[in-house]
C-alpha cells in the first residue's frame, strides 16, 4: 500500500511552493494542509513536532506516521516515489 501524504504549508512559504511545485511536476498525490487556515492541521503539526515550521510531509503507513520537515529532504523523498 502507498503511503498517504500530507503537506503542511503556509502561503507565503518560498520552501514551500518549491515542494508543491515538484508535487505537480511529478503528478503525485500529496493532500496540501495550509496551517494558516486550519487550526487543527497547526495543533496536529505543533503536538507531533514541538514546533510549526513549514513545510512537513507527514507520511502516514499501516506501520507509523512519520513526519518529515527540510525541502530537500522532502523533495528527495518524493522523488523516490515515482522512480
Amino acid at each position: 500500500m502507498s503511503p498517504k501524504l500530507a503537506l503542511y504549508v503556509t502561503p507565503m512559504c518560498g520552501y514551500c511552493h518549491y515542494v508543491m511545485s515538484t508535487i505537480q511536476d511529478l503528478g503525485l498525490e500529496v493532500e496540501i494542509r495550509n496551517v494558516y487556515a486550519d487550526r487543527k492541521d497547526l495543533e496536529d503539526l505543533y503536538n507531533a513536532r514541538k514546533r510549526t515550521t513549514v513545510p512537513v510531509l507527514r507520511i502516514t503507513t499501516d506501520e507509523e506516521d512519520r513526519w518529515m520537515p527540510e525541502s530537500r529532504d522532502i523533495v528527495e523523498y518524493l522523488n523516490t516515489l515515482v522512480s
